[in-house]
């Protein structure tokens, strides 16, 4: 008769359902019994974890999501915390906070990963749903939380993408708070996805620089996002309110001031143009960080500004 599972150990009821997967290692014994190894990271509990099996689930690799099972009360072997075995989560669910999960060895800062899981944790359940179902993917969320915004322009480093989206998702937030017309909600959530395609838009080159991909060249990051949110939505089943689901799709493709031949479609809704105001300030925001000089006077020129920004000189600032 099979060991029923828990879970949860009895003695420690606190500890997460769900970890990142950092590494499994496996060795037969004599018999040919694998016994295995893993770390399980989570930002609330990370450990080091035991078990052994006649075989391993070959989809037990470095950064997917995983849970373990429990026989019993927390027992440790060897500094390892003993279960039954180590579940693959492939179903996207409304409660993790994917943010918590990020690898330590991940280039990017803790703090960054705090004000992210926050915006994320401020949403209701169908919204948090729809981003974790977009991010279930372990590379796919990889490479949004640690690659770039652009190779050139603003938020060009490590971990540009996930900084450039939470300072518009934080200044989204905020001019929506005193705007009793804007869907909080809903312009949060579109301001959390709306680079998320870049995570597909970007690969490393040989030398260490950033290139584009064949799906950025020929598809974009725009059309990749709604081609993830529709595909979601479809196969996860998820049910947003009345009315959010055509409304993410039109902030997320709306594009201020574009010719009217592209057949695109300028922001209709209050929720896309907050968006477009405050994706516009975080990108210029960050190239005049990046530009101004130290003191008064000229700047750097960029392409992306058209110009060399200039610094009016305050009290102390020279």
């Amino acid at each position: 008769m099979t060991e029923p599972t828990h879970p949860c150990p009895s003695d420690l009821p606190m500890l997460p359902q769900i970890y990142r997967l950092a590494s499994v290692n496996s060795r037969a014994d004599a018999t040919g019994c694998l016994h295995h190894t893993a770390h399980l990271f989570h930002t609330q509990a990370s450990f080091k974890a035991c078990w052994s099996s006649r075989q391993l689930d070959a989809r037990l690799r470095s950064g997917v999501l995983v849970s373990p099972r429990w026989s019993g009360p927390g027992r440790s072997e060897n500094g390892c915390l003993a279960i039954a075995r180590l579940v693959v989560l492939e179903r996207p669910v409304a409660e993790l906070g994917l943010f918590q999960t990020a690898l330590p060895g991940w280039p990017v800062e803790p703090a960054l990963l705090q004000r992210a899981h926050r915006l994320w944790q401020a949403l209701p359940v169908s919204h948090r749903l729809l981003l974790n179902a977009l991010f279930w993917d372990a590379e796919r969320f990889r490479r949004f939380c640690t690659g770039p915004s652009s190779m050139e322009g603003h938020h060009h480093d490590e971990a540009g993408n996930l900084r450039h989206t939470v300072e518009v998702a934080e200044q989204v937030r905020a001019l929506a708070t005193d705007r009793a017309y804007v869907d909080r909600d809903l312009a949060v959530l579109a301001a959390l996805l709306h680079d998320a395609g870049k995570a597909e838009e970007y690969r490393r080159r040989a030398d260490g620089s950033w290139g584009m991909s064949d799906r950025g060249r020929l598809i974009g990051h725009r059309t990749t996002v709604i081609e993830w949110v529709a595909g979601a939505i479809a196969r996860w089943r998820i049910r947003l309110p009345a009315g959010h689901e055509m409304a993410l799709l039109h902030i997320l493709a709306a594009v201020a001031h574009a010719p009217a031949w592209m057949g695109l479609r300028e922001p209709q809704t209050p929720e896309a143009e907050l968006l477009s105001l405050a994706d516009r300030l975080s990108g210029t925001d960050d190239l005049m960080q990046r530009l101004l000089p130290n003191g008064a006077g000229w700047g750097v020129y960029h392409k992306h500004l058209g110009r060399r920004p200039y610094r009016v000189a305050a009290p102390g600032l020279v």
